[in-house]
Order: C-alpha cells, then sequence, then structure tokens
C-alpha cells in the first residue's frame, strides 16, 4: 500500500548565489534523508537509502497529514527515520512555530531511550552545532527536554496519562506511538481493549485542536497481533481503498519481501532474509517470521492451514530404472511423481502468476513438494515450459492442467511435445475442470488443509518458502497460485504400492535390475548381447 506523495520541490531553483553552507542547508530542509546523511553519517552510511525511505521521508515532512500510520518491518529504520524526523522539525520549523511533542512507546524506558537519542545530538554533534548554534534549552532531564526555540519534548509509555493542557496549559502538536504495541501488551482481549480505548479517549484529546496548528498523531510499528490497533487501522484502510471512499488515517504499510524483491535490497537482501526465515523455521516459529517481517499476523487456532504442522524433508527426488524415489541419507522411498498447471491469461505483475507444482506421493500418502515454476510468463510459453518439466522428473504419472475456456488447449500442445519424445507417454497431460459451484478458496481448502493438518506434507526449507506465505495468508492473501497449483497436482494422485527400503538393500536391488536390464539389450548393429 502506497501514500499520497508530496510533489518535491526541483533542486535547481536554490539560489546560485548563496553560500556553501546555506546551499548544503537548503538540500537539508527538503529532505529527510539527506538531513540525516550530513548530520547523522553513523545511521544513515552503513547502506544505500530504498525507495520506500524516501516515500516515508516525504510523509514524515508533510504537515497536512494530521494521521499517519506506518507499518513496516523489523529493522527497517522506521525508529530511525521518526527520530531524524522530530530532530528535522526542531531545527527547521519556523521561529514562531512552537512544538509540544510526545514520543510514546511500549515503556516510558523506551521512549526516553529514543530522545535521549535526540538529546545526545542536540548536545554534542559538531556538525549540528556549526550549522545551528546551541539548541538546547534550560529544562534537560532524561524524561523531557526543552529547546532554545522553545520546543518542548516528553517521553512517555502505552496507557500513561498525557499530561498537557490539565498541567501546562498545552495540547500537543504532534504525538508519536513507536513500537507501543508488544506480544505482551495485547496478549488478552481485555489489554487490546485498552490500547485502543486510550488512543481515542486519551491520546486523541490531547492534540491540538485549534485551526491554526493542529495536532497530528503518527503511529508507528509491526503488526504482533490479528486483533491489535495497527491491524485494525490497517484493514479498515483496505476496505475504504476497496470502497473508494475516504478513510481517516494516511497508511503506509510495507513487507520485508514480496514477489521475491527486499524492501531494502542493500541492507535486507534476499539471502539474509531468506537465512533469517530458515532461523525461524528451523524453531518451528515460521509464523513469527510473516509477523516480524511480513506483517502478518495470524490467529493459528483459527488459520486454515495449520502451518506449524508442516514437516521438512532432506532428500532429491531420482529415477532409477523407470521408478522415481525420495532418497534420503537413510533411506530410498518409493513415490508416484505428479504435476498440477495453475494457469493465468496475463502476464503483468499485477495479474495471478503461472505456475507449475511438481509433487511426489508415497504408500503412506505422503506429499512431497519437489519443485515449483512460479512466474509472470506469457500464456504461450508454457507448453514448452510444461513439457520440461514434465521431462526433467520422468516418469510422470500426470500432468493436470487447468481446463477453464480457451486455457484448455494447453494440454494438447503440451501432448505433442510429449509425443516427440520416445521416453514419455503421449496423453500425458489431462485437462482437469475445478468442480462446479464450487469457490477455488473452499476446494483448496477442502482438499489441501486436511493434508497439512495430519502432518503429511513435506516442504524442503530452503525452497518452498513462498507456498508457506501463501498458507499463512490464505484465504486473505494477495495470491493463491501455488495452492491452486498443488490442488490440481493432488486431485488425481495415488499412491505406490511399494514402501521405504534402506539405502544398502535398495543399492543391490538398483543393481541387480540394471544388470538385468543391461544382459537383455542387443545392439542394432550387430544383433548381439550388449
Amino acid at each position: 500500500m502506497t501514500t499520497k506523495k508530496k510533489k518535491p520541490e526541483p533542486f535547481n531553483i536554490i539560489p546560485p548565489d548563496l553560500s556553501a553552507k546555506e546551499k548544503a542547508l537548503e538540500l537539508a530542509k527538503r529532505d529527510i534523508i539527506t538531513f540525516g546523511q550530513m548530520f547523522l553519517p553513523e545511521d544513515f552510511m552503513k547502506s544505500s537509502p530504498a525507495p520506500y525511505q524516501y516515500e516515508l521521508s516525504d510523509l514524515l515532512l508533510d504537515d497536512r497529514e494530521k494521521r499517519n500510520c506506518i507499518i513496516l518491518p523489523r529493522g527497517h529504520a522506521k525508529s530511525t527515520l521518526a527520530k531524524t524526523a522530530l530532530l528535522h522539525k526542531l531545527y527547521f520549523n519556523p521561529p514562531d512555530k512552537k512544538e509540544f511533542i510526545a514520543w510514546v512507546s511500549e515503556e516510558q524506558s523506551q521512549a526516553i531511550d529514543h530522545i535521549k537519542y535526540i538529546q545526545n545530538h542536540i548536545d554534542i554533534n559538531p556538525a549540528l552545532q556549526y550549522y545551528f548554534g546551541d539548541l538546547k534549552g534550560e529544562k534537560w532531564t532524561e524524561k523531557e527536554f526543552t529547546t532554545a526555540r522553545g520546543d518542548r519534548v516528553i517521553a512517555k509509555g502505552t496507557s500513561q496519562r498525557l499530561r498537557g493542557r490539565s498541567q501546562l496549559g498545552l495540547r500537543y502538536t504532534k504525538i508519536i506511538l513507536d513500537d507501543f504495541e508488544s506480544e505482551l501488551n495485547t496478549k488478552t482481549p481485555d489489554r487490546r481493549r485498552e490500547i485502543k480505548e486510550w488512543v481515542m479517549s486519551t491520546v486523541e484529546p490531547a492534540l491540538e485542536n485549534s485551526k491554526e496548528n493542529e495536532g497530528s498523531i503518527w503511529l508507528i510499528g509491526t503488526i504482533v497481533h490479528f486483533d491489535s490497533f495497527l491491524q485494525t487501522i490497517y484493514d479498515g484502510y483496505v476496505d475504504a481503498q476497496k470502497e473508494k471512499r475516504k478513510y481517516a488515517w494516511n497508511v503506509m504499510y510495507k513487507k520485508a519481501i514480496e514477489n521475491d524483491v527486499p524492501l531494502w535490497p542493500s541492507y535486507f537482501t534476499k539471502k539474509k532474509l531468506d537465512d533469517i526465515r530458515r532461523r525461524f523455521s528451523d524453531m518451528g516459529l515460521v509464523h513469527k517470521f510473516a509477523q516480524e517481517y511480513l506483517n502478518e499476523a495470524r490467529d493459528l487456532e483459527t488459520a486454515k492451514f495449520k502451518i506449524d504442522r508442516i514437516n521438512y524433508y532432506k532428500g532429491n527426488l531420482e529415477s532409477r530404472n523407470g521408478f522415481n524415489y525420495i532418497i534420503t541419507g537413510e533411506s530410498a522411498i518409493p513415490v508416484n511423481v505428479y504435476i498440477g498447471v495453475d494457469l493465468a491469461y496475463e502476464a503483468n505483475s499485477r495479474s495471478d502468476y503461472q505456475v507449475i507444482m511438481v509433487i511426489a506421493i508415497d504408500k503412506e500418502r505422503n506429499i512431497y513438494i519437489v519443485d515449483y515454476y512460479r512466474e509472470h510468463s506469457p500464456l504461450y510459453d508454457m507448453p514448452q515450459k510444461i513439457f520440461e518439466y514434465a521431462k526433467r522428473f520422468n516418469p510422470v504419472r500426470r500432468v493436470n492442467v487447468e481446463k477453464v475456456g480457451a486455457q484448455g488447449v494447453i494440454k494438447d500442445y503440451v501432448n505433442q511435445l510429449i509425443g516427440k519424445d520416445r521416453k514419455m507417454a503421449p496423453g500425458l497431460a489431462q485437462g482437469v475442470r475445478p468442480p462446479g459451484g464450487i469457490k477455488k478458496e473452499d476446494r483448496i481448502e477442502a482438499l489441501l488443509c486436511p493434508v497439512v493438518a495430519s502432518r503429511k506434507l513435506f516442504i524442503k526449507r530452503e525452497q518452498h518458502s513462498t507456498l508457506v506465505d501463501e498458507m499463512f495468508e490464505f484465504p486473505k492473501g494477495r495470491n493463491d497460485d501455488l495452492l491452486d497449483g498443488l490442488w490440481y497436482a493432488v486431485t488425481t494422485a495415488r499412491p505406490p504400492k511399494s514402501s521405504a527400503i534402506e539405502m544398502d538393500v535398495f543399492e543391490e536391488r538398483m543393481s541387480s535390475k540394471e544388470e538385468k536390464i543391461s544382459s537383455q539389450l542387443i545392439s542394432w548393429i550387430t544383433g548381439q548381447k550388449i
């Protein structure tokens, strides 16, 4: 989700007669990122800024927006940018505009740490001292400070009283709620209700409400619970967008990675995020990765897919003497291989994905995710792509291709390609039409959720995180194409008759079979046994 953007002022209108110092200040005034790079290099020069950070910079500079809700993943500099924006405001506000600001975190001690950051830079940052002079005011405690310009900043904790007008004769010009929700203070329905009531009955009334200086709120955090205040704000925003109506909050919502593209690629690379995801997965906490880095908080008790019951396997699919096996370190598991294909009419970033899902099923009806293809490919490229996957994992029992409308002709093209390969059986690709009168999400739930719930689904940790994400977000997620491809693969899957055997026995049997087959081979040139 994106926010309404303010059109930036062009840099080329800076008067040419300004001194170097004045030009630097003018650039810093217009952009929080530039301000941070100039005055806070230890925080802003460790990696290249990402587009979302410039978007957030514009949002925090735009005083026209009075209710901003910023939902970003853990570690993505949201608090740093907010503190930088506050410093920027304290230095660049007009002399006649006085700020009364509350920084609120879950615990007051956390808020104190944040305003200490601001105090330290005001007090000892040589670059700020050089360009702006001494901004330190008369009151300078760990919980509260004033500036030489007359601004005031106070540190508070969630659910604390925001004493303003009653004690000081003032209302707040800005209240920053930064990481004010946690798993602890949203654990029970009562605690969640208390936070919502506190924001609406304590925070909102504490704001300045004059036309000349209307107060504003910054909500900043990561969604920690499916019924949290941030989640409630975001859900309302999504509904308003769908209904094309105004909404009380301006919302910025981002995931650490989406469609395999990292939000902050210079710092949180895809590899780094994959490693983090794997560590969560190894502990059986994949839902926590989704919460912390994808802003997806789900109730595991009511979730459709019980993702904590997914099994992970280490092994490879191998073909031996016309049969397929899942080869692990200790055993060889006979399996039948099936392919499911979910087709999309269009191929652009907003459309559904083309999906080829390869699965294996053993005698115990365990389903192994072998591999999958998920791309925005043209529909006309899919027959060749399906053929390549069928050949790669041959022997394949069946390739189930979605048969809806014009997509039904794809299986005929696939069979033409298969028929040209002497090692593959023509007619392998079959058109499958989903049952009529049943929603896609209902048929996916009916067939696949029991597989996961009964611990029959096996996934490779390093390969299939996107599939787990779809399960986690189902049925409210943006995409369910992998799940649909899995449905097409599983719907006709039948187990083999053989059971798993130990590797030494397996190798003996394979060696014996290979000798027997080779003894029956006859040279087409000499007519003699090879």
